[in-house]
């Protein structure tokens, strides 16, 4: 009975031999080791889809601005355009209106004549360079008498 109780001992502890060298070689291999490389270069290789995804969205919404503000300034330079020949098609308008610009020859023309006129009688010396002493310069007894 001692042999079969050895071999059942020796079949018992074989078997459970094979389980944890199984499970510890499992665990500690090089498929182990490769695995877990996998899983990683998995996680990496989806962080960088996602920030290259981010990165095309951005230049996306940049390009879509950008396009936005080329059609504005498109839009401005053909309505500068448009005025411009709408002014180089049309005549020029006057600042003051005709009326306006006839009173202010009439009156052009009225202070040339007047002026005119103030030159010929101007031959008495002004009054400051007259004989008289007056204003300021003249003394005190001067101006009672």
């Amino acid at each position: 009975m001692n042999a079969i109780i050895g071999i059942l001992l020796v079949l018992a502890g074989a078997v459970v031999g094979f389980f944890v060298a199984r499970y510890w070689l499992k665990e500690h291999s090089d498929e182990a080791r490769l695995n877990a490389e996998v899983q990683q270069s998995r996680e990496q290789l989806a962080s960088y889809q996602q920030e290259v995804a981010e990165h095309f969205a951005t230049a996306t919404a940049l390009v879509e601005q950008l396009e936005e503000t080329q059609e504005k300034l498109k839009a401005y330079l053909n309505h500068s355009s448009d005025l411009l020949q709408r002014e180089q098609t049309q005549p020029s308008l006057p600042f003051f209106a005709e009326d306006t610009m006839r009173q202010l020859r009439m009156a052009s023309q009225l202070q040339k004549d007047s002026s005119k006129g103030k030159q010929e009688t101007a031959e008495q010396p002004p009054r400051d360079y007259s004989e008289k002493k007056s204003g300021l310069f003249s003394s005190s007894t001067e101006k009672t008498s």
